[in-house]
């Protein structure tokens, strides 16, 4: 017999019918476990039955952070049906190669999006078009799963059952669906348990992330709900409103997540010195930055140890969190893997390295992706083990530090350069904002660095005066040979550095 895994809205709402499962912060509307229940056996009735989809048929959706996309996700869960959230972030013609990809056969869009869904849909072929709005009278969405009275009824689940194709961000190539399943959901939760206070009780999560990532669904949200807590949800991100709703205590927000870039934000806010949190148990973010040591420190100040956090939309997301040393956290540590999946450091050759060196980095585990929709597993995987990509070490005690992406390593002159080693040493440079270094074609040495520099206000910054920064800090051949400047850091869905814009507008051609 397969390990299986109950439905989780349906165990809730039998035990806590009354207790808040998911609040939308913009529109103030709180739904309990019993009316969360409610609502998703009508819609997946809806689903199965109105509109005839079949077990393993996609739904595909577009829209804002609303609570009603928590109510499609379980929908979709309980009859079997696998959900494909897409990014509003995307330009068209994207959407539509994803939509192509994933051959949905329903379209849930927002009002605000209701003209691009309209216009993937058109492309693809999808029929059926369900529109929700905050009017409701004007939500179809709304309106047919109030008319309905049937319900699906409630069965366990195979853990291998695939419940949603997540495309990543594809800042390096094209994205690529990484499958989720109802045991890749379970097994996240059992590890966040153990590492974030997860399954405490009278948890509760205030997302900023768009719902479209896993950061966002599989971080903290689905896990929290897991475990019959309750989640927040804005419909985006701002920094003053996020910061008023974690200081609230009558609100009482437990649990936050979101990438570096939205802490900085955050943390930049005057009120921030002053601000307390009265329920905060576990701020995470995922990802190295210049500012990293800087909000690690102020959030400190405020009293919260900020984990940070190593993982990817295939491996659960989080793989390593570090929860304690100021130390570490300075010194881009990811801390330890997680108690439910394990690691390997291999060498080109898939052989593992020494303790200490640099090697790709291997995963396996009940938490991690499956395989990719329509990829070849093979593809990315050497037998149980997903290859990442990224490049990492680990210390003595067997904790975890990110080095670069795999694809990121450049050779110079034989010698490989990882540039968020560089990119550490040239954050804190004079007039420098943000940094990001690519690789650029150079007769002599192969490939050399290019720093591409987004300044502070009326700041002047040089290669010389990066070169004299970093001198005594990383080796010469590491050192950028050429600078370029930009306005402003081209971003991805999440708010990271899109590495292949850059790229596109700086490394396709000899420096110069």
């Amino acid at each position: 017999m397969k390990p299986w895994v109950h439905d989780w809205v349906a165990y809730h709402a039998a035990r806590q019918p009354e207790a808040p499962a998911l609040t939308d912060a913009d529109r103030g509307v709180t739904q309990s476990w019993g009316d969360l229940d409610r609502r998703v056996g009508r819609l997946a009735w809806l689903l199965r039955h109105r509109f005839g989809l079949q077990p393993r048929d996609r739904v595909a959706m577009i829209a804002e952070n609303d609570i009603r996309i928590f109510e499609l996700q379980f929908a979709c869960m309980r009859a079997g049906l696998i959900l494909v959230p897409m990014s509003w972030r995307l330009a068209l013609g994207e959407m539509i190669t994803l939509a192509r990809d994933a051959e949905p056969k329903i379209l849930f869009q927002d009002e605000m999006w209701r003209a691009t869904g309209d216009a993937v849909a058109d492309a693809v072929g999808i029929g059926p078009r369900i529109l929700w709005s905050d009017d409701l009278a004007i939500s179809e969405y709304d309106a047919m799963i109030e008319a309905t009275t049937e319900t699906l009824p409630v069965t366990a689940h195979d853990e291998d059952e695939i419940t949603h194709i997540l495309y990543t961000s594809g800042t390096t190539g094209l994205p690529k669906g990484a499958l989720c399943s109802w045991g890749t959901l379970k097994h996240h939760a059992l590890n966040k348990a153990q590492v974030s206070r997860m399954a405490e009780r009278g948890g509760h999560h205030l997302n900023i992330v768009p719902l479209f990532h896993a950061g966002a669904l599989n971080t903290m949200s689905n896990p929290m709900l897991y475990w019959g807590g309750q989640v927040t949800t804005t419909r985006r991100f701002d920094p003053a409103e996020t910061l008023r709703l974690l200081t609230d205590p009558e609100i009482g927000i437990t649990h936050l997540c979101g990438v570096l870039q939205m802490y900085e934000m955050i943390t930049a806010l005057p009120q921030f010195d002053e601000a307390v949190f009265p329920a905060l148990r576990t701020g995470l973010f995922g990802g190295w930055g210049p500012k990293t040591v800087w909000v690690h420190q102020k959030w400190q100040d405020r009293g919260i140890f900020l984990q940070l956090s190593y993982g990817s939309t295939e491996q659960g997301p989080n793989v390593s969190l570090l929860n304690s040393g100021r130390e570490l956290a300075a010194k881009n540590c990811s801390g330890f893997v997680m108690p439910g999946t394990e690691l390997r450091l291999v060498d080109a050759e898939g052989r593992d390295v020494a303790q200490g060196e640099v090697g790709e980095i291997w995963t396996r585990g009940p938490a991690i992706t499956p395989g990719y929709w329509n990829r070849p597993r093979e593809d990315y995987f050497t037998g149980d083990w997903f290859r990442t990509g990224d490049c990492g070490r680990q210390d003595e005690a067997g904790r975890l530090y990110i080095v670069d992406r795999l694809r990121e390593v450049y050779r110079s002159g034989g010698e490989n350069i990882y540039p968020a080693e560089v990119e550490l040493v040239l954050a804190d440079a004079p007039g420098v904002k943000e940094v990001a270094v690519i690789a650029v074609p150079d007769d002599r040495w192969g490939e050399v660095g290019m720093a591409i520099i987004e300044p502070m206000p009326d700041a002047t910054v040089t290669l010389e005066g990066l070169l004299a920064h970093a001198a005594d800090r990383i080796a010469r051949f590491k050192q950028p040979k050429y600078v370029a400047m930009i306005e402003e850091m081209p971003r991805n869905a999440t708010l990271k550095i899109d590495r292949a814009a850059l790229k596109k507008a700086y490394g396709a051609v000899s420096a110069v």
